[in-house]
């Protein structure tokens, strides 16, 4: 353990005095400090007790990926109307050949005004060669094929394969 005191602390005390305490003065300020050394509370020559071992992870399961593509459909294109509220669009992924269903992650993009959408990240009817996305405003105002359109809007794709 070592106990740093300033020189006011240690007033009264006398070279000496003390054996333990060493003085040093501090090479910006001038004022003086002292040390104090003292023996430790437990010996540090013992042996300590081996830390206990943790429990082995718990399994996971591994997924083995046999093809990741990504893609995009054809700006303003491919939009359709769902029952006048909002519009959908199937994307097509068959250049990808993927061996089974994979797992989709999709965004929009565009031009402007693709921010007030919802919906972009609800993937249905997900198959080896596509998917299909609604999308409505988030305010609930109508939405049509012509917005789209005039945006600009397209689906921007990853699809990672399951074996």
């Amino acid at each position: 353990m070592v106990t740093i005191a300033s020189s006011a602390a240690m007033a009264g005390a006398h070279a000496g005095a003390h054996p333990e305490v060493m003085t040093t003065e501090d090479l910006t300020g001038g004022e003086r400090m002292s040390i104090k050394q003292s023996p430790a509370d437990t010996a540090t020559d013992e042996p300590q007790p081996e830390p206990e071992t943790p429990p082995p992870p718990t399994p996971s399961t591994v997924h083995v990926t046999q093809r990741i593509a990504s893609g995009h459909t054809a700006p303003g294109q491919g939009w359709d109307n769902y029952y006048g509220t909002g519009i959908c669009i199937d994307v097509d992924t068959s250049s990808a050949r993927f061996s089974g269903t994979p797992v989709y992650t999709a965004s929009i993009g565009g031009l402007a005004h693709h921010w007030l959408l919802s919906g972009m990240n609800a993937i249905y009817d997900s198959s080896p060669t596509g998917f299909r996305l609604y999308l409505r405003r988030s305010d609930g105002t109508h939405l049509e094929p012509a917005d789209a359109q005039l945006n600009g809007w397209y689906v921007n794709w990853i699809g990672i394969d399951q074996p």
